[in-house]
């Protein structure tokens, strides 16, 4: 599409729906007792120094399907798979329990006979997290037990760095009767290997985000601060930073008093002439 003012207009269409879709989940979330975290888990995990095993999760909230790829004592390669379900959150930490199958089937390279598949469960499988990026590992293979803990691989240094049309939904209030407000506007992300600069200017307010910048896996993260001309300030824990096909979604806590007030971002790429 050349025309920059369709680009415009339908730029800014998708943001306000994706505006809808915020401020109705986190209306959802206040009185939920955990929070919603859609596709956050998704990732391809090693333990430390464990170079060549791991784990891969596919995360479709509120279900994790794992895919472990270990060794046998004879050293041959074994993969054990689970669908693991979440359990209510304890002390702030994200809890996710299922049974662990050995699977067999037919072999590769002829036509596949589903009849042939079978399933064995060897164990049981506890997943616990406190961050989204860092996951503690519990399982149980024919009777081992195994606790590791797993670190998201990253296999490319992501770059969020260019224009936008952004969208910011913060919370602010108090911690009994916080308030959402969203913000769209022209924005600008710099980035550099360990700084993050996002800065949206709406029409009544200019709001910047800014501190260091790490990654783990496909996500972005950085803690910093939130500083906007409307007075709202504090600081900010952004987590989640993922890259999309039209920009990027990241979400974040402000931090208001005592409280960790939930907001997100949102940006979509804002190509040239």
């Amino acid at each position: 599409m050349k025309n920059p003012a369709a680009r415009s207009r339908i730029a800014r269409g998708l943001v306000r729906t994706i505006v809808v879709l915020v401020v109705a989940g986190f209306t959802t979330a206040a009185g939920a007792q955990g929070r919603y975290l859609g596709t956050l888990f998704t990732g391809l995990y090693s333990a430390q120094g464990e170079a060549g095993s791991g784990v891969t999760m596919t995360h479709e909230e509120p279900v994790i399907f794992l895919t472990f790829y270990l060794y046998r004592g004879d050293r041959s390669p074994y993969w054990l798979t689970a669908t693991v379900t979440r359990a209510p959150d304890l002390h702030g930490d994200y809890n996710y329990t299922g049974d662990l199958y050995e699977t067999s089937g037919p072999p590769y390279g002829g036509p596949f006979d589903p009849t042939m598949v079978t399933y064995r469960k060897v164990g049981t499988v506890s997943l616990v997290s406190v961050d989204g990026y860092t996951v503690d590992l519990n399982y149980t293979i024919d009777g081992v037990s195994i606790s590791k803990v797993y670190t998201r691989f990253t296999l490319n240094d992501l770059n969020f760095a260019g224009p936008y049309w952004g969208t910011i939904v913060y919370t602010t209030g108090s911690c009994s009767s916080p308030q959402s407000f969203a913000i769209s506007g022209s924005t600008t992300v710099a980035q550099s290997s360990n700084a993050l600069t996002i800065v949206l200017r709406g029409p009544g307010s200019t709001c910047t985000l800014s501190g260091d910048y790490r990654q783990s896996g496909s996500l972005g993260g950085s803690s910093g601060t939130l500083s906007c001309s409307d007075g709202t300030s504090g600081p900010m824990a952004l987590v989640g930073l993922q890259m999309t096909q039209t920009g990027f979604t990241g979400s974040f806590e402000l931090n208001v008093g005592q409280c960790n007030l939930p907001s997100a971002i949102t940006g979509i790429r804002v190509e040239g002439p």
